[in-house]
């Protein structure tokens, strides 16, 4: 039996999605390894150092920053594109045993279950990733309580991840 829902959408709904999105993708353990990285430079330069190592840490942060931001900048311009497009900020998702389907102003896309790797939850938004870096967004309060279950099934038994 397929499952369908209105998806509306907001910019605040996809700055949720896109910082869950950095925040699992980057993780933590980024910010540590900087934090090392800088506390290191640090204590280095107390020390009176100045050796090739110095400028070697202070890359590595500069650079795993800029890392860090980019990633973010990116996949919210990437989805405030697509939002600006639309001219009504919602789109029709469509739940099938195989596949789905969403339907909106700017274009119609069906898709394997098998194409998503990995369903990511979070208290407003879910995730529907394809690769490390492409994803689709779904506002959780747009889906009953029914169709979530449903996706999280049909990923799962297409061979996806479900990370909540």
């Amino acid at each position: 039996m397929p499952h369908e829902a209105t998806l509306i959408y907001s910019e605040s709904l996809l700055r949720q999605a896109v910082f869950g999105f950095w925040h699992r993708s980057v993780g933590i353990g980024f910010f540590v390894a900087l934090l090392i990285a800088a506390l290191g430079l640090v204590v280095l330069v107390a020390l009176g150092q100045s050796s090739w190592i110095i400028g070697g840490l202070a890359t590595v942060l500069a650079v795993g920053l800029a890392f860090a931001i980019v990633v973010y900048v990116v996949h919210y311009r990437r989805s405030l594109q697509k939002f600006r497009q639309m001219n009504s900020p919602q789109a029709t998702f469509r739940a099938e045993e195989s596949s789905f389907t969403m339907v909106s102003d700017i274009g119609t896309t069906t898709l394997q279950w098998s194409a998503v790797k990995e369903l990511w939850q979070f208290s407003n938004v879910w995730l529907l990733l394809y690769s490390k870096a492409q994803f689709t967004t779904l506002p959780l309060a747009c889906l009953s309580p029914e169709t979530q279950t449903y996706i999280v099934q049909c990923v799962r038994a297409a061979g996806g991840k479900v990370d909540g």
